[in-house]
């Protein structure tokens, strides 16, 4: 009997895989490499995962420091067709989507039950919807409301007493335990409530790809007179969206870092990180720059064109966001029935 590694010269001459004939490493007709006798020791096959490992590292970090500080060049370096040094566009988002959700600070697309209940837009129909399926059957919009809004004092008692400007004691702490509603529908919202956030959390990481497809299409209607194909834009979204989840990443790690340096230091936090506002205007603004950046490398424009074409981006990001917590509602409430 033949060996493995002990090859006939006929099998040699000729690819494993379509039997054409080899005039050299690999295969003319399918592409398949010529196999070789030292391929099946143990030296080679360590050889081998060192080298995948190494070289899918090199080409991601590549990535990613192209992405990030070469906004726009990414896409370019894709339609140019030098895309070997690079990950793949859907393998890049994927990689930075599961670094996100590890590593995230800000919980930008994670929405919990409770402020989903008082989100616009929809509240009415949100609210009317959980409360059919906590009670077993229709409950009316005013006690819908009602239970919405003891449930979400239930879990923001502080930022309630933060508004009203006094220090929360223990006791308006508990008074805001005590739903004014049906205290048995109360009970099930709450347990309803905690599956709720569970199931969205998981659900959130895989919907999150929702958001590229909604960028391509804002990004294709203000592109019509210019016939920029979707194609196309679906790899810039792709890319785009992928270098704002790194963006939040960084940028919520490097705010809660200064916020612990200052309670390190001061042992207090100074009057802008006790509030969210400064943070998201900081971070709205390194968006902008990045977008603008992006855009004017990638589509050329003027300045004038490229600032015009960032603000119509923006407005799509906010409302891509808008819609997508819309979508994580509807797809969370039915998933767990």
């Amino acid at each position: 009997m033949q060996e493995p590694g002990e090859l006939s010269g006929e099998s040699a001459a000729r690819c494993a895989n379509c039997g054409a004939a080899l005039g050299g490493e690999y295969c003319a007709r399918c592409g398949e490499r010529r196999l070789h006798p030292d391929e099946h020791t143990l030296r080679h096959v360590a050889g081998e995962w060192f080298e995948a490992f190494s070289h899918g590292e090199g080409r991601l970090l590549n990535s990613l420091r192209t992405l990030l500080f070469k906004p726009g060049e990414l896409t370019r370096e894709y339609f140019r067709g030098r895309r070997v040094p690079y990950t793949r566009p859907v393998a890049l988002f994927f990689a930075v989507n599961l670094l996100y959700f590890l590593l995230a600070v800000l919980q930008t697309f994670n929405t919990s039950l409770n402020t989903q209940l008082q989100m616009r837009p929809l509240v009415g129909v949100k609210q009317m919807l959980v409360m059919r399926h906590v009670a077993g059957a229709p409950v009316g919009s005013a006690e819908s409301a009602a239970l919405a809004g003891d449930y979400w004092r239930l879990e923001n008692p502080l930022a309630i007493r933060a508004g009203s400007g006094a220090e929360p004691s223990a006791a308006s702490l508990a008074d805001s335990a005590v739903p004014a509603s049906d205290t048995r529908l109360f009970a099930a919202l709450q347990s309803y409530g905690k599956r709720y956030d569970e199931r969205t959390d998981a659900l959130s990481r895989a919907l999150v790809i929702a958001l590229v497809p909604m960028l391509a299409c804002w990004l294709w209607l203000a592109l019509l007179p210019w016939r920029r194909g979707l194609a196309g834009l679906s790899i810039f979204a792709t890319h785009t969206w992928a270098a704002l989840l790194l963006i939040l990443l960084v940028f919520g790690w490097a705010w809660k870092g200064l916020a612990n340096a200052m309670l390190w230091f001061r042992g207090a936090l100074p009057a802008f990180l006790q509030t969210d506002r400064y943070g998201s205007a900081a971070l709205g603004l390194l968006i902008l720059v990045y977008l603008y950046s992006a855009l004017r490398n990638h589509f050329r424009f003027s300045w004038i064109g490229s600032a015009v074409l960032c603000i119509w981006t923006m407005a799509g990001l906010y409302l891509s966001l808008e819609l997508y917590r819309v979508l994580l509602f509807f797809v969370t409430v039915y998933a767990l029935h």
